[in-house]
């Protein structure tokens, strides 16, 4: 892990609060990425929980984007600021002045926060008066923009990472603090980013700290039932059509590439925060090595949305950066694309091309 540009200190001290201020001045502003998902949120109301405990007067989270709908039961969900172009950000301005405390959870530049709150947060990360610490697990963090960085790119889930920089099994952090709310969201923030423990990094101290979460209260069936099976059923007519009539497989590439335009979102009645989760299922399919999911905007001056996912050691994140100035991780990235969908499905292909010929059998 790489701890902290100024200290290495743990993360329990970090987030202390008695050097905030007097009682009433201890207000915290957590801020995920903009269209957050399972990891961004459970790991943010993990630690909203956990300040609470320790003494916060006020934690208040941020996001630009739709909270998806099998997340809103998380506790302390319904607090969440929703944030899009057209929010009042007056509010936001007055929480934001106050807070002495700025988490930045599961993003690794402020280029991911998304507008209109990117400006805002910028506008105090640096200030004298506010402590920024960044806690995260996607590759290349922007140094020098906090005041200390929680970093460490072999965890599996942010969620996960907050777990083990907390003592993992080997602490009583969480049952002090945290109780049953805290792991829950833990553990949702895990279960999220894992696909239910079937791809990232899978490894025996992850089940020892999902084991202490069990133990601390952690609501693993709930997750399940409430996160994992609780599709819409247009999402799951939205499912086949993609299956059926949007994906296109090369099982002789070992590559599978779909497409959604906003005709489908209105055919179907979804919202693109249904598609979660929706870019790993060609990966399901003998033989497919990885996956390119475009997704158009319904404002046409927006950027194509990309995901890559794969299997093994075959870095789809190569593409996502090389092609597309984007990022993530060896099994899982993202990234944007200001042009057609069509001319965003070309370069896709291509990259996926040469990515399978450079890694014939991915990479040991």
């Amino acid at each position: 892990i790489s701890m902290s540009q100024l200290s290495n200190r743990p993360l329990s001290d970090t987030l202390e609060l008695t050097s905030l201020g007097s009682e009433g001045e201890r207000r915290v502003v957590i801020v995920g990425h903009k269209s957050p998902d399972g990891d961004c949120i459970g790991s943010a109301l993990a630690l909203r929980s956990y300040l609470l405990a320790r003494g916060a007067d006020e934690v208040s989270i941020m996001v630009v984007g739709r909270v998806p709908d099998n997340l809103l039961w998380l506790p302390g969900a319904e607090t969440i600021h929703q944030l899009s172009p057209q929010s009042d950000l007056e509010p936001i301005r007055q929480i934001l002045a106050q807070a002495r405390l700025l988490l930045l959870v599961d993003f690794n530049h402020l280029g991911r926060i998304g507008n209109p709150l990117e400006g805002l947060v910028a506008e105090i990360v640096g200030k004298p008066e506010v402590r920024s610490v960044m806690i995260d697990h996607h590759p290349e963090p922007e140094m020098g923009l906090v005041d200390e960085i929680y970093s460490d790119t072999s965890a599996c889930a942010t969620g996960f990472l907050i777990a083990e920089l907390l003592g993992g099994s080997e602490s009583r952090e969480l049952e002090l603090y945290g109780g049953a709310d805290m792991a829950t969201c833990l553990l949702a923030a895990t279960y999220t980013d894992t696909g239910l423990l079937r791809h990232g990094a899978i490894t025996p101290k992850l089940f020892r700290t999902i084991a202490h979460l069990l133990e601390v209260g952690a609501r693993h069936e709930e997750i399940v039932l409430r996160i994992f099976k609780s599709d819409k059923l247009n999402r799951q007519r939205l499912l086949g059509y993609i299956i059926n009539e949007r994906t296109t497989y090369d099982l002789d590439l070992g590559v599978a590439v779909f497409t959604l335009r906003q005709e489908d979102f209105d055919r179907f009645g979804v919202e693109p925060g249904d598609t979660e989760g929706l870019v790993n299922v060609p990966l399901d399919v003998a033989g497919i090595r990885a996956v390119a999911f475009l997704r158009e905007q319904r404002d046409p001056d927006e950027p194509v949305k990309i995901s890559f996912r794969s299997q093994g050691n075959l870095p789809v994140n190569e593409v996502a950066s090389k092609l597309f100035d984007g990022g993530g991780h060896l099994n899982a990235a993202g990234a944007e694309y200001q042009g057609t969908l069509t001319d965003a499905l070309a370069l896709v292909w291509q990259g996926l091309r040469q990515l399978v010929q450079d890694y014939p059998g991915g990479r040991d």
